[in-house]
Protein backbone atom coordinates (compact mmCIF):
# COMPACT_ATOMS: atom_id res chain seq x y z
CA UNK A 1 0.00 0.00 0.00
CA UNK A 2 3.16 2.28 0.52
CA UNK A 3 4.04 1.57 -3.14
CA UNK A 4 0.71 2.34 -4.46
CA UNK A 5 0.44 5.65 -2.51
CA UNK A 6 3.64 6.86 -3.89
CA UNK A 7 2.77 5.84 -7.14
CA UNK A 8 -0.74 7.56 -7.04
CA UNK A 9 1.12 10.30 -6.60
CA UNK A 10 3.33 9.83 -9.25
CA UNK A 11 0.67 9.35 -11.98
CA UNK A 12 -0.51 12.60 -10.54
CA UNK A 13 2.53 14.88 -10.71
CA UNK A 14 5.03 14.62 -13.58
CA UNK A 15 8.92 14.29 -12.53
CA UNK A 16 7.63 13.03 -8.84
CA UNK A 17 9.40 9.40 -9.53
CA UNK A 18 12.54 11.48 -9.97
CA UNK A 19 12.45 14.43 -7.12
CA UNK A 20 14.94 13.92 -4.50
CA UNK A 21 14.07 12.44 -1.25
CA UNK A 22 16.75 13.49 2.13
CA UNK A 23 16.44 10.58 4.85
CA UNK A 24 15.79 12.44 8.23
CA UNK A 25 16.70 10.96 11.32
CA UNK A 26 13.53 9.19 12.25
CA UNK A 27 13.22 7.09 8.90
CA UNK A 28 17.56 6.55 9.01
CA UNK A 29 16.84 5.09 12.45
CA UNK A 30 13.53 3.06 11.45
CA UNK A 31 13.93 -0.57 12.78
CA UNK A 32 13.77 -4.16 11.62
CA UNK A 33 14.80 -4.74 8.13
CA UNK A 34 16.54 -1.95 6.37
CA UNK A 35 17.55 -0.24 2.50
CA UNK A 36 20.61 0.93 4.94
CA UNK A 37 20.07 4.16 4.96
CA UNK A 38 21.43 6.26 6.69
CA UNK A 39 20.16 10.21 7.84
CA UNK A 40 21.37 12.72 6.23
CA UNK A 41 21.30 10.27 2.37
CA UNK A 42 19.70 11.66 -0.67
CA UNK A 43 18.03 9.68 -3.06
CA UNK A 44 15.47 9.71 -5.87
CA UNK A 45 11.74 8.30 -4.96
CA UNK A 46 12.51 6.09 -7.86
CA UNK A 47 15.31 4.41 -6.22
CA UNK A 48 13.43 4.57 -2.66
CA UNK A 49 10.92 2.18 -4.36
CA UNK A 50 13.47 0.03 -5.23
CA UNK A 51 14.55 0.19 -1.58
CA UNK A 52 11.43 -0.52 -0.53
CA UNK A 53 10.02 -3.26 -2.38
CA UNK A 54 13.03 -5.46 -2.51
CA UNK A 55 14.93 -5.59 0.99
CA UNK A 56 11.54 -4.84 2.37
CA UNK A 57 12.98 -1.14 3.95
CA UNK A 58 11.34 -0.16 7.10
CA UNK A 59 13.64 2.90 6.17
CA UNK A 60 12.96 3.20 2.88
CA UNK A 61 9.11 3.59 3.66
CA UNK A 62 9.53 6.20 6.63
CA UNK A 63 11.25 8.31 3.84
CA UNK A 64 8.69 8.36 1.50
CA UNK A 65 5.98 8.74 3.66
CA UNK A 66 7.76 11.96 5.11
CA UNK A 67 8.79 13.02 1.27
CA UNK A 68 4.99 12.26 -0.44
CA UNK A 69 2.91 14.21 2.46
CA UNK A 70 5.30 17.05 3.33
CA UNK A 71 5.19 17.15 -0.72
CA UNK A 72 1.48 17.73 0.16
CA UNK A 73 -0.46 20.53 1.74
CA UNK A 74 -1.60 19.79 5.49
CA UNK A 75 -0.81 19.97 9.01
CA UNK A 76 0.30 17.72 11.23
CA UNK A 77 3.34 15.31 11.34
CA UNK A 78 3.48 13.99 7.79
CA UNK A 79 3.87 10.12 8.73
CA UNK A 80 0.71 10.10 9.87
CA UNK A 81 -0.66 12.14 6.79
CA UNK A 82 0.71 9.60 4.82
CA UNK A 83 -0.94 6.67 6.62
CA UNK A 84 -4.22 8.59 6.81
CA UNK A 85 -4.37 8.48 2.80
CA UNK A 86 -2.64 4.49 3.20
CA UNK A 87 -6.38 3.86 4.73
CA UNK A 88 -8.46 6.27 2.37
CA UNK A 89 -6.99 3.88 -0.32
CA UNK A 90 -7.63 1.21 1.26
CA UNK A 91 -11.49 2.48 2.09
CA UNK A 92 -11.66 3.62 -2.20
CA UNK A 93 -10.49 -0.33 -3.22
CA UNK A 94 -13.65 -1.29 -0.43
CA UNK A 95 -11.34 -3.15 1.98
CA UNK A 96 -13.25 -3.72 5.11
CA UNK A 97 -10.90 -5.67 6.86
CA UNK A 98 -7.86 -3.75 6.62
CA UNK A 99 -6.51 -1.01 8.79
CA UNK A 100 -2.60 0.59 8.62
CA UNK A 101 -0.82 2.15 11.31
CA UNK A 102 2.47 2.98 10.05
CA UNK A 103 3.70 2.87 6.00
CA UNK A 104 6.15 -0.13 6.95
CA UNK A 105 4.15 -3.12 8.53
CA UNK A 106 5.94 -3.33 11.55
CA UNK A 107 3.16 -4.21 14.86
CA UNK A 108 0.83 -1.61 16.43
CA UNK A 109 -2.42 -2.18 17.65
CA UNK A 110 -5.02 -2.14 15.31
CA UNK A 111 -2.75 -2.74 12.05
CA UNK A 112 -4.69 -5.62 10.31
CA UNK A 113 -5.58 -7.55 7.32
CA UNK A 114 -6.89 -10.18 5.53
CA UNK A 115 -5.35 -12.71 2.48
CA UNK A 116 -8.35 -11.55 0.37
CA UNK A 117 -7.55 -8.01 0.82
CA UNK A 118 -3.86 -8.46 0.99
CA UNK A 119 -4.23 -9.77 -2.65
CA UNK A 120 -6.52 -6.85 -3.38
CA UNK A 121 -4.07 -4.58 -3.24
CA UNK A 122 -1.30 -6.79 -4.75
CA UNK A 123 -4.06 -7.02 -7.58
CA UNK A 124 -4.39 -3.28 -7.71
CA UNK A 125 -0.53 -2.79 -7.30
CA UNK A 126 0.24 -4.77 -10.34
CA UNK A 127 -1.75 -2.41 -12.42
CA UNK A 128 1.19 -0.02 -12.19
CA UNK A 129 4.34 -1.06 -14.53
CA UNK A 130 6.91 0.50 -12.42
CA UNK A 131 5.74 -1.74 -9.16
CA UNK A 132 5.37 -4.68 -11.66
CA UNK A 133 9.37 -4.15 -13.09
CA UNK A 134 10.54 -3.38 -9.16
CA UNK A 135 9.28 -6.54 -7.69
CA UNK A 136 10.55 -8.68 -10.22
CA UNK A 137 13.65 -7.86 -9.91
CA UNK A 138 15.97 -10.04 -7.90
CA UNK A 139 18.97 -7.02 -7.24
CA UNK A 140 19.67 -3.58 -8.00
CA UNK A 141 22.88 -1.41 -6.64
CA UNK A 142 22.51 2.39 -6.14
CA UNK A 143 24.53 5.49 -5.34
CA UNK A 144 23.46 7.17 -2.34
CA UNK A 145 24.78 10.82 -1.79
CA UNK A 146 25.24 11.78 1.99
CA UNK A 147 24.87 15.88 3.17
CA UNK A 148 28.78 15.89 3.71
CA UNK A 149 29.52 14.41 -0.22
CA UNK A 150 30.37 11.18 0.85
CA UNK A 151 28.71 8.95 -1.71
CA UNK A 152 28.68 4.95 -1.11
CA UNK A 153 27.21 2.02 -2.92
CA UNK A 154 24.53 -0.49 -1.68
CA UNK A 155 22.78 -3.57 -3.18
CA UNK A 156 20.05 -4.33 -2.39
CA UNK A 157 18.36 -8.27 -3.18
CA UNK A 158 15.10 -8.87 -3.42
CA UNK A 159 13.66 -11.11 -0.50
CA UNK A 160 11.18 -12.96 -2.30
CA UNK A 161 12.86 -16.61 -2.94
CA UNK A 162 10.56 -17.22 -5.55
CA UNK A 163 11.87 -14.97 -8.30
CA UNK A 164 14.27 -17.37 -10.12
CA UNK A 165 11.37 -20.06 -10.65
CA UNK A 166 9.96 -20.18 -13.89
CA UNK A 167 5.77 -18.74 -13.36
CA UNK A 168 6.77 -16.84 -10.12
CA UNK A 169 7.25 -12.93 -10.98
CA UNK A 170 6.50 -10.76 -7.95
CA UNK A 171 5.36 -10.08 -5.31
CA UNK A 172 6.60 -9.02 -1.26
CA UNK A 173 7.11 -10.84 1.66
CA UNK A 174 6.76 -9.71 5.29
CA UNK A 175 7.56 -10.93 8.74
CA UNK A 176 6.33 -9.64 12.50
CA UNK A 177 6.34 -12.03 15.27
CA UNK A 178 2.74 -11.39 15.56
CA UNK A 179 1.66 -12.20 11.94
CA UNK A 180 4.08 -15.00 11.05
CA UNK A 181 5.78 -15.27 7.63
CA UNK A 182 4.07 -13.92 5.34
CA UNK A 183 4.03 -13.58 1.31
CA UNK A 184 2.14 -12.25 -1.10
CA UNK A 185 2.94 -13.43 -4.74
CA UNK A 186 2.21 -13.25 -8.30
CA UNK A 187 1.98 -16.61 -11.01
CA UNK A 188 1.46 -17.35 -14.31
CA UNK A 189 1.18 -19.63 -16.40
CA UNK A 190 -0.89 -20.80 -19.55
CA UNK A 191 -1.81 -17.06 -20.15
CA UNK A 192 -3.33 -17.42 -16.36
CA UNK A 193 -2.08 -14.56 -13.42
CA UNK A 194 -2.94 -16.02 -10.16
CA UNK A 195 -2.33 -14.06 -7.00
CA UNK A 196 -1.65 -16.32 -4.03
CA UNK A 197 -1.51 -14.90 -0.35
CA UNK A 198 -0.29 -16.83 2.73
CA UNK A 199 -0.37 -15.52 5.89
CA UNK A 200 1.03 -16.85 9.23
CA UNK A 201 3.70 -19.48 7.93
CA UNK A 202 5.67 -20.87 10.89
CA UNK A 203 8.74 -20.45 8.63
CA UNK A 204 10.61 -18.32 5.91
CA UNK A 205 11.19 -21.81 4.17
CA UNK A 206 7.62 -22.83 4.87
CA UNK A 207 5.90 -19.98 3.36
CA UNK A 208 7.21 -20.40 -0.05
CA UNK A 209 6.50 -24.25 0.48
CA UNK A 210 2.66 -23.32 1.21
CA UNK A 211 2.71 -20.72 -1.18
CA UNK A 212 4.12 -23.26 -3.89
CA UNK A 213 1.65 -25.56 -3.01
CA UNK A 214 -1.23 -23.77 -2.96
CA UNK A 215 -0.41 -22.88 -6.69
CA UNK A 216 -0.18 -26.02 -7.78
CA UNK A 217 -3.02 -26.98 -6.28
CA UNK A 218 -5.30 -23.51 -8.58
CA UNK A 219 -3.53 -24.77 -12.01
CA UNK A 220 -4.67 -28.38 -11.06
CA UNK A 221 -8.11 -27.08 -10.17
CA UNK A 222 -7.95 -24.58 -13.35
CA UNK A 223 -6.65 -27.55 -15.93
CA UNK A 224 -3.48 -25.14 -16.72
CA UNK A 225 -0.30 -27.15 -17.68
Amino acid sequence: MTALVVLDRAAAVPGALDEWVRVSTRAGTETGSTAQLRPGDRATVRDLLHGLLLPSGNDAAVALAEHVATASAGDGDPLDRFVAAMNARAASLGLRHTTYGNPHGLTVEGCVSTPREVAAVAREALRQPLFREIVATRRRTIRLENLDGYARDVVWNNTNKLLGIEGYDGIKTGTTTPAGCCLASSGERGGRRLIVVVLGSTSTESRYADTRNLFRHAWRTLGVE
